[in-house]
């Protein structure tokens, strides 16, 4: 009797395709109000389009609920230092009203040895904008030290790192891009020996740490306070009122508004608004 080997017929391997997840919106509004009462920002006015964007952060980390991303962002600080990032993000440029800048330089001059902070700082251009024109003033480095502060890790990065677009230098003459920057493939890096007077720190302005970042004489706080309510706005006003020395100004954004509060008043120079501690 002979035996013959029977070849096997392999069968097909039958891929199951899994459907992808289903998202589970609940839980949003416990995102806004932990947004809000951790760095002030009221993003239910807007939430359809913010449940659209966190949506989509959420699915880029594999998380398919807003429930589940507000458990996690408890206990993982990372994740919640880029939900921050995400829900913060401010584009500026170098000069943004001049004019303000000039009537804050002109007081900042006055002063043997001024303190500038700003808050929030975005990527920076403030803060450089702001040494440009006490440099071009004949102001020694030496003489003045400006802080920028912000929330936002990404920003506080690019800020740190001093590289801009064309785009972010489109208010400055030929003659201060070639002193204070170096061009390459259309993006201008800082020459740092112009701006050791300067510093970048993130930072919560609603953290303890914020009271002991030291005292100024000038705290500029632009298109922030539009973000926030009443309440947030008091908040803010209380604390700026903490680090200013006394008489110290305040300059805020054209659109922020400010309650009634016994901290500052108000004072007008050709229309440019600005506050002076009481």
């Amino acid at each position: 009797m002979f035996f013959w080997n029977k070849k096997k017929v392999e069968q097909p391997i039958l891929h199951s395709v899994e459907k992808p997840q289903e998202f589970n919106t609940y839980g949003l509004q416990d995102i806004l109000h932990y947004i809000k009462r951790e760095i002030g920002v009221d993003l239910f006015a807007k939430n359809s389009i913010i449940e659209t964007k966190i949506k989509l952060f959420c699915e880029r980390r594999e998380i398919y609920s807003f429930r589940k991303l507000f458990e996690s962002i408890h206990h993982d600080s990372i994740l919640r230092q880029e939900l921050i990032d995400l829900v913060t993000v401010n584009e500026t440029y170098f000069y943004r009203e001049e004019a303000q800048l000039e009537l804050a330089v002109s007081f900042a001059l006055a002063i043997k040895e001024v303190k500038i902070l700003c808050a929030p700082c975005a990527s920076g251009e403030e803060v450089y904008s702001l040494s440009m024109m006490l440099q071009e003033k004949g102001k020694d480095q030496y003489s003045f030290k400006i802080t920028g502060i912000d929330i936002n890790s990404e920003a506080i990065e690019k800020a740190q790192n001093g590289l801009f677009s064309e785009r972010s230098l489109h208010k400055l003459e030929p003659r201060l891009k070639d002193k204070f920057f170096t061009c390459k493939d259309k993006n201008y890096s800082v020459k740092k020996e112009y701006f050791s007077s300067i510093n970048f720190t993130k930072i919560n302005i609603f953290d303890y740490d914020f009271l002991s970042i030291g005292k100024y004489d000038i705290i500029f706080s632009r298109n922030m306070l539009i973000y926030f309510d009443d309440e947030f706005r008091l908040k803010t006003i209380e604390r700026f009122a903490s680090l200013l020395k006394p008489e110290g100004k305040l300059f805020l954004g054209h659109a922020d508004i400010i309650p009634d509060n016994s901290y500052f008043t108000k004072h007008s120079d050709h229309r440019l608004s600005y506050y002076i501690k009481n």
